[in-house]
């Protein structure tokens, strides 16, 4: 989920010199771009222009013209950023994959997924907390809306991985600040790997490929720093978030979520009404960020571009240059969140 402490994995893991991950290309969100005939299907240039996934990460993407169908253009550009460090292990990192878990392990069956669990109150907070900054993601109505549910839907997501026999770790944000040799000891398990005691801190990492922005300021320096903040979301979303983790450690005996640490002695259940109508607005709120998603892989890039010029002029905020959907908005940093 956004702001749980997936950059920080990234950029400890990524240390590695078996492992090539990309930051944040969120390739899938363009999809649809692949539904094009293939002389028109222009994915290269126009996921560079959406969030500089190529860019960012090194790569030309007049490297990949020839390359066609959505499988294809995502192993050539994530095995070739892999190749030039000479790693083995490629793939992605981005919390926007929450929901499409199903649809990349379908697309790629013999991948592996690392799944990262928060807090979330403390999901929401650092959202709060980024929207407070002046991030336009994080400014959105409905942000704390779709990072809440959004939960629900991921953990849902998680289930039918292992469900199906798929290579799953889960690891909690929590753990993960608190004893990071620990953490990253069993990612490297898991992958497979030699653990090294170096991957335990962020000294040498390469964050290159990470957005400027005040909420990654901190994963891009060098120490892990548990501090615990006020929260930064009021009542109502503490309350909120009590009743659905109350009920998601009914459903789940009490094993999920892994961390959360109730508000009042008096915890309630969401009311039938209240999960209505916040599912309703989660629906309608995720088919909006599909529909941006749509956009961006059909309208003329022309178009796209006065839209850009014209959200920096009207902004209230300088937004970064990315599209809504895009996950480079997103994903927290280190522990100074928790």
């Amino acid at each position: 989920m956004w702001r749980s402490g997936s950059s920080l994995l990234y950029a400890l893991l990524n240390k590695h010199p078996k492992v090539g991950l990309m930051y944040e290309a969120d390739l899938i969100l363009l999809r649809s771009v692949f539904w094009k005939p293939s002389r028109l299907c222009d994915w290269a240039s126009r996921w560079q222009f959406w969030n500089q996934a190529l860019e960012r990460h090194g790569l030309n993407p007049s490297a990949f013209d020839r390359v066609r169908g959505f499988r294809g253009a995502f192993e050539a550009v994530h095995q070739e950023f892999a190749r030039k460090k000479g790693a083995a292990i490629w793939g992605d990192k981005s919390p926007n994959y929450y929901d499409r878990l199903q649809e990349l392990a379908k697309t790629f069956p013999r991948a592996r997924f690392i799944v990262m669990w928060r807090d979330p109150l403390e999901t929401l907070n650092s959202i709060a907390r980024a929207a407070k900054s002046g991030n336009s993601y994080f400014r959105r109505r409905g942000a704390k809306l779709r990072g809440l549910i959004g939960c629900e839907v991921f953990k849902k997501q998680c289930d039918w991985l292992r469900a199906h026999d798929k290579r799953v770790l889960e690891m909690s944000y929590e753990d993960l600040v608190t004893d990071p040799a620990a953490a990253v000891r069993q990612v490297c398990l898991f992958l497979d790997i030699p653990y090294d005691e170096t991957l335990a801190s962020l000294a040498g990492a390469d964050r290159t490929a990470i957005y400027e922005g005040q909420h990654h300021a901190l994963v891009k320096g060098n120490a892990i720093v548990v501090k615990r903040r006020p929260d930064a979301v009021d009542e109502k979303w503490r309350l909120k978030t009590d009743r659905y983790v109350n009920l998601w450690n009914r459903r789940y005996e009490g094993s999920w979520p892994p961390y959360h640490e109730f508000q009042g002695k008096k915890v309630l259940l969401p009311s039938f009404l209240e999960r209505m109508i916040d599912w309703v607005q989660y629906h309608i709120l995720r088919a909006f960020d599909s529909f941006t998603g749509f956009c961006f892989a059909m309208a003329p890039i022309q178009m796209l571009q006065r839209y850009r010029e014209w959200k920096l002029r009207v902004g209230p905020a300088k937004p970064d240059i990315r599209p809504a959907d895009s996950a480079s908005h997103t994903s927290p940093v280190s522990a100074t969140e928790l």
